[in-house]
């Protein structure tokens, strides 16, 4: 799914930060790559995670996250784990969505 994504980078940011509502987290509008938007991505997350966890639990539900791999990710040992876990759950739907967006447009 990764290679779907690159180059369109920033329509992913774009899209995390409008289902995430981060329109005043600056640093992901300035995305060079995916390595770049998984790393910031997962800070945000990682911050989500403790200091306001019900803001993530109700971007998951906007985001259409299954229930059952966002239980399985909140389970992972240590708090990098699950942030980066989190984070490919997100990032995995936004490019889903992205595709979707894609081939309809163009049908």
């Amino acid at each position: 799914m990764a290679d779907f994504a690159e180059g369109k980078e920033h329509k992913l940011s774009e899209l995390i930060i409008q289902d995430l509502n981060l329109e005043s987290e600056q640093s992901l509008y300035q995305i060079g790559h995916m390595d770049e938007l998984k790393e910031k991505l997962e800070k945000i997350v990682a911050y989500l995670l403790d200091n306001d966890f019900e803001r993530l639990l109700n971007a998951m539900y906007r985001l259409d996250i299954n229930e059952e791999k966002f239980k399985m990710a909140l389970s992972g040992i240590g708090e990098h784990a699950i942030s980066a876990e989190i984070t490919d759950l997100i990032i995995s739907r936004e490019i889903q969505k992205l595709k979707t967006r894609i081939k309809y447009r163009f049908n």
